[in-house]
């Protein structure tokens, strides 16, 4: 069996060793840049393909993966968008995911961004470095015990984090077109998604990037919120328009945000631009806030998931190419 796997990183390294000295029947090309229409030849000879892709490619590399035998694109994330689904199943291509590599490294992430910001914590340090050590109402925070907290997107993810908030005093809100039992255990089902945002403090979004979906989020919904409340995304960017966002810090509506994704995030994430022009004045301007917590699509990166996520592309590859198919499909 032969495996090419692109968009290697380096944090990926030890992972990708161990499953290739565990599975000697198995041989895996290996390459750190990303796949597109000038390395498609990279794909001959292969029969699946491993990857982890930050934008689109191009339609001729899915027909020459046809033209090659490829029988599986898998990608090394939750998150398959960006992937021409319709295509590849008028190719016969399956594409595989991995659908849950660590829903508490995302959780503990939301957690840790709402309690930054219930806390004022960019706030504080910035007075510190100016060496203003008085305490004042601009600085006076809330315990999350005392707040509600409001789900949207109830699978395994928004239900690690609605324990974590359960965890620490904070009563659960939920909401999902699909509620499930083990969410119940931990938060309250409400009926339509204005009961949430109307009742909520804390809002944490996890909700799967679909065009219905895009800019959930905009003026409508934020004035909605409660004063003085939180929003948090670390599911997808395009879910929140950032510019209504902007409006409703601007306009005293919202205590503060915390995104781990923004919506044009696919030029910049992962890359490093220190050296390089950075011309994105929007995202610039969440950088350059105190009441916005930005990070570059970090939330779910722990040593636990990275293995998770390479063993589990790598699996999910071996099954589809062994047995046609694979629980992890999504086409």
């Amino acid at each position: 069996m032969k495996l090419v796997l692109f968009n290697l990183r380096e944090d990926e390294k030890s992972a990708l060793n161990n499953w290739i000295a565990s599975h000697p029947e198995v041989e895996v090309d290996v390459h750190s840049e990303e796949l597109t229409a000038s390395n498609k030849h990279l794909l001959e000879g292969k029969d699946g393909v491993v990857l982890a892709q930050n934008k689109p490619f191009e339609k001729e590399v899915y027909e020459y993966a046809k033209e090659q035998g490829i029988k599986v694109f898998a990608t090394r994330s939750a998150g398959f968008d960006i992937y021409d689904l319709e295509l590849m199943k008028e190719l016969d291509i399956k594409m595989t995911n991995v659908p849950s590599y660590s829903p508490n490294a995302i959780a503990e992430h939301v957690l840790t961004t709402a309690l930054r910001i219930s806390r004022n914590t960019n706030k504080i340090q910035r007075n510190v470095e100016k060496h203003n050590f008085t305490w004042n109402p601009g600085i006076l925070s809330r315990e999350l015990r005392t707040l509600t907290v409001g789900v949207i997107g109830t699978g395994r993810i928004g239900t690690q984090a609605a324990k974590l908030f359960k965890a620490l005093g904070s009563k659960v809100l939920g909401y999902d077109i699909y509620p499930n039992d083990a969410a119940r255990e931990v938060l309250e089902y409400v009926d339509n998604i204005d009961d949430l945002i109307t009742n909520s403090d804390i809002i944490t979004i996890h909700m799967p990037a679909i065009k219905d979906y895009n800019h959930m989020v905009n003026d409508e919904f934020l004035s909605k919120m409660k004063d003085n409340s939180i929003l948090l995304n670390a599911a997808r960017g395009m879910l929140v328009d950032t510019k209504a966002l902007l409006r409703a810090l601007d306009s005293g509506k919202l205590l503060g945000a915390g995104l781990d994704v923004y919506e044009n995030e696919g030029k910049y994430v992962p890359k490093n631009f220190e050296d390089k022009e950075f011309d994105d004045e929007l995202l610039q301007t969440l950088i350059d806030r105190d009441d916005v917590i930005y990070t570059p699509h970090t939330a779910f990166y722990t040593e636990t998931a990275i293995q998770n996520l390479v063993e589990g592309g790598l699996e999910a590859a071996v099954e589809v190419i062994k047995t046609g198919t694979s629980v992890n499909v999504v086409n």
